[in-house]
Parts: structure tokens; C-alpha cells; sequence
């Protein structure tokens, strides 16, 4: 049996990543708020008990993680692009895999063993998000009628993706919410959390904010990974 966390990642390119974050940050500082939410993501994803970690890259050139293999996502849509990987993660029987996005910077390795753990009792697990989608889904078999017929990028996801799973029979189980990042909304949240200091820690993101003003003070604490 072999457990598995992927993450589903873009190349930090401006201009191709978190372009609804526009206009309130420029392109260039948008790709290096990526660039720090992908990095706690990895990290959330290096700290999980998994016995092997991959990226999974949108479209080339996607640079190489450190103790990730590296691979290229196929298909149309993210639909099938998840069930193309899901596919290859789960080969065996008693596989697992837990796939990520890189939009959740607060994402614990904690949660990432929830997930995976949860899978002794359901066919799926999601991690929602607070505007309808979801950072974390993990299975335990391929299914790749979960993600047909989803509107993608739209308040829809999640409960379009429960309604897939119990058209096919399949148990589900959620996880606590999380905020992802996409929207200047949403970064006006994440820059209240990190103040007031009720958030989980997003170290490589928090550094990214105070390095570019949008976070008051210095860093007490900036080697402490999440998890």
C-alpha cells in the first residue's frame, strides 16, 4: 500500500497565476504570493505521513520540488486532468492519494493525515473552501465519474462534486473548511487572520507579506513549518 500527497501546481509565471487578484497587486507581486503559497503547500505536503510526494505541474516549464517526483497533468479540463492522476496514483490495491492545490496557504501536514487516514472508512474525502470549492480531495480507488460535469472555478464544485459521489454510491467524508486564496476579498481575510493571529501558520506566505508591506511587524517565528 502505498500512500501518496500530490500537489497540483502551476509554474510561477506573472501573469499566468492569481490574475484575480489583479488590480490590487500587480502581476509580479501576485507570482511571488504564488510562488509562497506553493511553498507552504510542498511544505504541508513534505511534513505528512506519505511514502511518496509528487507535483504535478499545469504546463511546462514547472520547476523541480526537493523529495517530489515530477509530472505533467493531462487532460481538457481539471476534471480529467485529476482523474488522469488519480489513475496513476492509485495502481494498486490499498493505494492512496491525497491531491492539494497550491491556493490554500494554511493548509496543515496535520490535515493532510486526517484526510488520508479518513480513507479506512470513506471511498472520498474533501476539504472544502468557504466559497464552494475544495483544496483537499483524497480517495482510495479510482473515480473518475467524480469529476465529470463540474463547474469548474465556480461556487458549484463541492456541491456538484457530493452530488457526483452519491450518484456513484460513494461514502464521503469532509474536513473542516479552509479559506483558499484567489480574490483580493480573500486576501483582505488572510491579512485580518495573520494580524489578529488566530490563523494557522503560513510561514512562507507571511513572509511574503511582510517582505512586501502588506504585513505589519517581523517575523517571531520564521522557521516554523505548519503542521
Amino acid at each position: 500500500m502505498t500512500r501518496s500527497v500530490a500537489v497540483f501546481a502551476r509554474p510561477p509565471v506573472p501573469g499566468r497565476v492569481k490574475t484575480r487578484l489583479a488590480p490590487a497587486l500587480s502581476e509580479a507581486l501576485a507570482c511571488e504570493l504564488y510562488r509562497a503559497c506553493l511553498e507552504d503547500a510542498l511544505a504541508a505536503a513534505r511534513g505528512a505521513r506519505a511514502d511518496a510526494r509528487w507535483i504535478y505541474w499545469a504546463e511546462p516549464p514547472g520547476p523541480e520540488a526537493e523529495g517530489f517526483g515530477v509530472r505533467m497533468q493531462r487532460g481538457s479540463d481539471l476534471g480529467e486532468r485529476l482523474a488522469a492522476a488519480f489513475e496513476e496514483r492509485l495502481a494498486a490495491p490499498g493505494d492512496r492519494a491525497a491531491f492539494l492545490g497550491a491556493d490554500c496557504p494554511e493548509l496543515s501536514a496535520t490535515r493532510i493525515d486526517t484526510a488520508l487516514a479518513a480513507l479506512d472508512s470513506a471511498d472520498v474525502v474533501l476539504g472544502p473552501t468557504r466559497d464552494g470549492g475544495y483544496y483537499l480531495v483524497a480517495l482510495q480507488r479510482p473515480a473518475p465519474t467524480l469529476f465529470e460535469g463540474i463547474e469548474w472555478s465556480t461556487e458549484r464544485v463541492l456541491a456538484q462534486t457530493l452530488e457526483r459521489a452519491r450518484e456513484a454510491g460513494l461514502r464521503v467524508e469532509r474536513l473542516d473548511p479552509l479559506e483558499d486564496l484567489d480574490t483580493p476579498a480573500d486576501l483582505i481575510r488572510l491579512l485580518a487572520r495573520q494580524v489578529r493571529g488566530g490563523a494557522p501558520t503560513a510561514p512562507a506566505t507571511r513572509a511574503a507579506l511582510r517582505e512586501k508591506g502588506l504585513l505589519p511587524g517581523a517575523d517571531p517565528d520564521p522557521g516554523r513549518r505548519p503542521g
